[in-house]
């Protein structure tokens, strides 16, 4: 007699084989907590703060959106910042540490490129121009006014830094007003970007920080006394 082509086979030949159909287990409530701790866990939701303020502002950004979206609990996210202005600045900080750096190679003009060329590429991102849009359209708020007041002075500092050091090793004359050299450096930037909807070239950038060194070479960023 022949036998079965359909012959089973032994049992332990079919234990070894997983079911397809079979549900995947989920992680243990334990598991999903060690993935969301610590840095991880600021970084997914400051990133999520950020995408929250691109997409709605500041007035309508609320914190229970963006735990969703970050995949949290609103609970979790009170923990760390207590207010909304906190959780946007912790972010807007974050986002900001990422321009404005504070160069010095020896030389004005290859800083002040670099570091306009760094503004720049941050400021044309969607996220850098929401920021903006967000700090023009609600400014006036006072906490948002504190918010950004602080940030500023904080991030110019270095580059203020860098002007400072030519007025030093005498590429500019002293008294040169080091806050106005700046200002007209990153104003002629932000104008270009938000008026005129151009995001400068290299080459534009290098006119822009030659035409302003040259002015404030020839004296023209010299502090004004009181006449009194």
């Amino acid at each position: 007699m022949r036998r079965s082509a359909n012959k089973k086979a032994p049992a332990s030949d079919r234990t070894e084989r997983p079911d397809p159909s079979a549900p995947i287990p989920t992680p243990l409530p334990s598991e999903r907590a060690r993935q969301v701790r610590g840095e991880p866990l600021i970084e997914k939701i400051l990133e999520a703060t950020l995408d929250e303020l691109a997409r709605v502002g500041y007035a309508a950004l609320s914190v229970e959106t963006v735990a969703e979206r970050a995949g949290v609990n609103k609970t979790t996210v009170y923990r760390r910042w207590p207010t909304k202005t906190d959780l946007v600045g912790a972010a807007v900080k974050r986002e900001a540490d990422t321009a404005l750096c504070s160069a010095d190679t020896g030389s004005l003009r290859s800083d002040m490129i670099a570091i306009l060329t760094e503004i720049r590429d941050m400021l044309s991102t969607r996220r850098g121009q929401a920021l903006i849009r967000m700090i023009l359209a609600e400014g006036l708020t006072p906490e948002v006014a504190a918010l950004m007041n602080e940030i500023r002075k904080s991030k110019e500092s270095g580059p203020k830094a860098t002007v400072a050091r030519a007025v030093a090793r005498g590429e500019l004359p002293r008294g040169t007003d080091v806050e106005m050299v700046f200002s007209m450096l990153v104003g002629s930037l932000q104008h270009l970007l938000f008026f005129h909807h151009e995001t400068p070239t290299n080459h534009r950038i290098a006119q822009i920080v030659d035409l302003v060194l040259e002015g404030a070479c020839r004296g023209g960023g010299r502090c004004l006394r009181s006449a009194n």
